[in-house]
């Protein structure tokens, strides 16, 4: 079966052919301009001729259409008679006694008015010839000046172009030189470097986060492969310790998959939230009471100092920014961690304090990051994902506020939420 021959595809003109154009039609369009105008001014003239002299015209031009011999000029009254054309020249011949008088400001050796004599008529055709003359010379200034804007335009573009086609091949390193011209085409090729660069980026980024979700599900599928594989062998009895162990690593992945849904809907600007009246303090509240028995456990002691701070706020997700920060601070903590709960100027405040290592200054905004760990073994071993700072950025965003990680009171790391009262607000 053969396929249908697709329709050829038209081909737009190049820039040369579109300058040369469109400078050729406004050189004609000044020309015929000409043409008409001149073509106007003379049957204005004629139209102000004598009834008898525009019939004189007129028959003349048609005899010498015919090729037959023009008839004689009529004689205007009060003047000489006027003589029958002179032979070889086809002029009519005014009687030589006939000077000055009535017909003073016509032309010697016609009856004519001047505006009509025939030595006019081909003034006006050699007006006309010269205009042609001169529309062919501007239809060739206009070609090699038309070939000179084209070079100069079409030159950075065709860069841009180039390194545009260089991109979509998946050469991200693609760049548009930044050859002189004109102030818009150096500033798209300065945009066209800008995307590059962030796409560029947004590709390094993607590459590493790949690598850091194969990292991080490796570890816990390697695990329970290893165990399962031990209890199938006999290494190990099947009992409540063997399960419980292989339930853990499963909800560390589980909530690794949560948590990389959470970020992906948020980046994505599909993360459905439902913003209701809440009480941030109350919401810390609830968050300490859930993991009031981790911080005993690791003898840490976690306080809360609050005050009735209202907003509008989808409260599962304020729940979940509050219990990850405060998480964060049980790992690293030594001995205290405290919360604190105020409004703030319009906002909803919460301050997370830690008495642990702290936050160099560099990589404050760099903890915000997707799987970054300042103790690698450590937030591992109890069950981090590396993922619970970006969410509380990415929640927070979503509110309309932001997170900021700064020096704390307590000689540890503090970690900030700004969140608006009212929907929208900042």
């Amino acid at each position: 079966m053969t396929r249908p021959r697709a329709a050829p595809r038209w081909r737009a003109p190049s820039l040369a052919v579109t300058l040369l154009l469109s400078m050729l039609l406004a050189v004609g369009l000044a020309v015929g301009a000409m043409f008409l105008f001149s073509d106007l001014a003379v049957r204005r003239e004629v139209a102000r001729l004598p009834p008898e002299v525009q019939t004189y015209l007129r028959e003349r031009e048609q005899a010498v259409r015919r090729g037959e011999e023009p008839p004689p000029p009529p004689s205007p009254p009060g003047r000489a008679s006027v003589a029958a054309p002179s032979p070889g020249t086809g002029e009519a011949v005014l009687d030589p006694g006939v000077v000055g008088g009535a017909s003073a400001g016509r032309p010697r050796g016609t009856g004519l008015p001047a505006a009509l004599n025939p030595r006019n008529r081909s003034f006006v055709r050699d007006v006309q010839g010269s205009l042609v003359e001169g529309g062919l010379v501007a239809a060739g200034l206009a070609a090699v000046l038309s070939l000179w804007l084209a070079r100069r335009v079409a030159r950075p573009l065709g860069a841009v172009t180039a390194a545009a086609t260089r991109l979509a091949a998946g050469d991200l390193s693609a760049r548009a030189p930044q050859l002189p011209g004109d102030r818009e085409v150096a500033e798209l090729a300065r945009t066209f470097n800008d995307m590059a660069g962030n796409l560029e980026i947004l590709e390094r980024e993607r590459r590493q986060a790949i690598a850091d979700i194969a990292h991080e599900l490796r570890t816990p599928i390697a695990i329970m492969q290893a165990r399962l594989d031990a209890l199938e062998d006999g290494v190990y009895p099947l009992e409540p310790q063997q399960v419980a162990l292989l339930s853990a690593q499963t909800q560390l992945l589980t909530r690794l998959v949560g948590d990389l849904r959470t970020l992906t809907l948020a980046d994505a600007g599909r993360l459905g939230l439902q913003p209701l009246p809440v009480d941030l303090a109350e919401v810390a509240a609830q968050v300490v009471r859930d993991l009031g028995d981790r911080a005993a456990a690791r003898g840490i002691e976690l306080r809360l100092s609050a005050q009735p701070t209202p907003l509008v706020a989808d409260r599962d997700r304020v729940q979940q920014v509050t219990a990850n920060l405060v998480d964060n601070a049980l790992r690293h903590a030594r001995q205290r961690v405290e919360l604190q709960v105020e409004p703030c100027g319009g906002q909803a405040t919460l301050h997370v304090d830690d008495d642990g290592p702290g936050i160099p200054d560099d990589l404050r905004q760099a903890v915000f990051a997707r799987f970054t760990r300042l103790d690698e073994s450590r937030t591992r071993d109890t069950g981090g994902s590396g993922l619970g700072l970006a969410i509380v950025q990415a929640l927070a965003g979503a509110h309309g506020g932001q997170a900021r990680a700064a020096a704390s009171p307590l000689g540890g790391a503090r970690f900030s939420i700004y969140l608006p009262s009212e929907p929208g607000g900042r």
